[in-house]
């Protein structure tokens, strides 16, 4: 049997890293590299026909269309098609309880994320009431059982927000001697507990008095200082926590951070505003509204008095009384219109004013204002009166959150989520004006090669460098998306002939064909690419994936025919 086998397959197959085999047509085994020799052991022999197992035996994660499960042994394994010569392919040997803890740790990101997006995008005056309801969503999130928001006072720690745990509420008082946060808090940085029994904390005061096995803490930095922390605690010891788990409660402290400052904020206005009912009557309804800059606005004649902090967010030098059409003319032009329409509703209606607006700074730049008020009378007159609030990083924190939910953070191409969102627009956009649109799938030959010899920081080049190309190469109206390990996907619309295709097609090659440079070293990577067109093709988003994904595994199959 050996002698029909090719000597370049069997040579890069012997000098891989990962487990490979070789069957023929009729899944019997022909050969297999060092790395599946020691990884199958007797499970498997040359000349054995592989059992392939059906497909309710595996519970795991959906696996690739292509995989085939294979049971060998007591273990379950999947087959990924690769070369091919005549009648044998190559497949190489996954084991799928190593594919299921990767698809679960993806999972848990994306799970992970929607949490933090959904509290990033809660209005301001519901934060305060969610702080709670934050706990309880990262305590299930991370598999733990008590979570809590404390603030260090002298030798105390005082809770402040707190999700089950009995004898723990707010406004309960600890010793910080009797709690791991006294740790996190002297180093000053995150603190992973998975097992506290298996650490030099096991005969500290906390664990005799609650008997926590399980900790994770972050102190909380509160207007540039150490405020308080964050903590998750469990009675039972738990897995390592992994990179994801720790950026979930890193993320968490700071949404937190934000909250606490709006309550610690908060409550200073209303202790300003009592204050000021003593010598300024008007001033006890801005005092419920405000934390920054104060204003008042009278329809009568136009004019708008500003606090110096109001001043100086708007970006006016100091003065008594400015006309309303000065303000209005900071704003961005886009926003004009919808702060007119909300001010004339709020006098109106006489109901309370919220709106946010963008204002220029400097020639290109913008930040975000909020702006709260309530109409009150003076003299028989309406008055607006109101507060200014910069809520700049709340804004860009939200759009953050939204664009690594949706973008590769490695190549800065979209992901499959918004490609996918994307292709369902121009779907309706080429129906209701009757044009095409091509989907092109792009796969690297030769990048496991250049990762396997050269390391993973290598292969991270070469996407950035293809992705960078990709995104040169096309127009400002089309897309690239990151789908795969090596796979791309562009959306091209507008398409109206092959020829254009080709040429493009070609264009792609031959970017990606040229080396990657990186600091003396040079990488080479191919492409197998596969072309499908609307409606031609498939008229829903999966359906013109699965067809270009196929014609480019005909294109590599060609290729390595040829």
């Amino acid at each position: 049997m050996q002698n029909v086998l090719d000597d370049g397959l069997l040579t890069l197959l012997h000098t891989a890293a990962a487990p490979w085999l070789v069957l023929d047509a009729q899944q019997r085994l022909r050969a297999c590299n060092p790395a599946a020799g020691q990884l199958l052991g007797e499970a498997a022999s040359v000349g054995m026909v592989l059992p392939l197992a059906r497909a309710d035996e595996w519970q795991g994660a959906p696996l690739p269309a292509d995989m085939l499960p294979c049971q060998l042994g007591s273990r379950l394994f999947g087959l990924l098609p690769g070369p091919q010569v005549n009648v044998l392919t190559a497949y190489r040997l996954v084991p799928l309880q190593d594919w299921h803890e990767q698809e679960q740790k993806r999972r848990q990101r994306e799970h992970y994320l929607q949490i933090l997006s959904d509290l990033a995008a809660s209005s301001e005056k519901d934060r305060l009431h969610r702080l709670d309801s934050a706990l309880a969503a990262g305590a299930a999130a991370l598999g733990m059982e008590i979570a809590f928001v404390a603030q260090r006072k002298a030798t105390q720690l005082e809770i402040i927000a707190c999700h089950a745990g009995d004898g723990l509420s707010r406004g309960k008082s600890l010793p910080l001697d009797l709690t791991y946060c006294e740790r996190t808090l002297q180093n000053g940085q995150l603190l992973c507990l998975p097992d506290v029994l298996e650490t030099a904390l096991a005969d500290s005061a906390c664990y005799r008095e609650f008997r926590f096995r399980a900790y994770i803490g972050i102190p909380l930095l509160v207007q540039g200082k150490i405020f308080g922390t964050l903590a998750f605690c469990a009675s039972a010891p738990r897995a390592p926590f992994s990179s994801a788990d720790t950026e979930f409660v890193q993320h968490l402290a700071r949404w937190t951070a934000v909250v606490v400052e709006r309550k610690l904020a908060a409550d200073e206005a209303m202790q300003t505003q009592q204050a000021m009912e003593e010598q300024l009557g008007w001033l006890r309804l801005a005092g419920q509204v405000a934390r920054l800059g104060h204003w008042s606005y009278a329809p009568q004649d136009g004019q708008v008095s500003l606090s110096e902090e109001a001043c100086r967010l708007l970006v006016v030098a100091p003065r008594p009384l400015l006309p309303l059409v000065e303000v209005e003319r900071r704003m961005l032009v886009q926003d004009r219109q919808r702060w007119r329409d909300a001010l004339q509703h709020s006098l109106q209606q006489r109901t309370p004013l919220a709106v946010e607006v963008r204002l220029r700074h400097g020639d290109n730049g913008y930040g975000w204002l909020a702006l709260r008020a309530q109409v009150v009378e003076r003299d028989g007159e309406p008055l607006l009166f109101g507060v200014l609030m910069d809520v700049t990083d709340a804004k860009e924190s939200q759009q953050l959150i939204q664009y690594q939910a949706s973008h590769d953070a490695l190549t800065g191409c979209i992901n499959r989520t918004l490609l996918f969102d994307r292709l369902g627009q121009e779907i309706r956009r080429a129906e209701r004006l009757h044009q095409q649109f091509a989907v092109m799938f792009v796969d690297l030959d030769r990048f496991k090669q250049v990762n396997d010899r050269y390391g993973h920081a290598a292969g991270d080049k070469v996407l950035q460098t293809v992705a960078d190309r990709l995104m040169a190469l096309l127009r400002r109206s089309d897309t690239v998306a990151r789908v795969g390990g090596d796979e791309f996907v562009l959306l091209i619309p507008q398409v109206s002939d092959e020829l254009t295709l080709a040429t493009l097609a070609r264009k792609v090659e031959m970017a990606i064909d040229r080396p990657v440079r990186d600091e003396g070293a040079l990488y080479r990577v191919s492409a197998s690419i596969g072309v499908a067109l609307y409606p031609e093709d498939g008229d829903e988003p999966e359906l013109l994936l699965r067809a270009a994904d196929r014609k480019m595994y005909s294109d590599k199959s060609h290729a390595a025919r040829h």
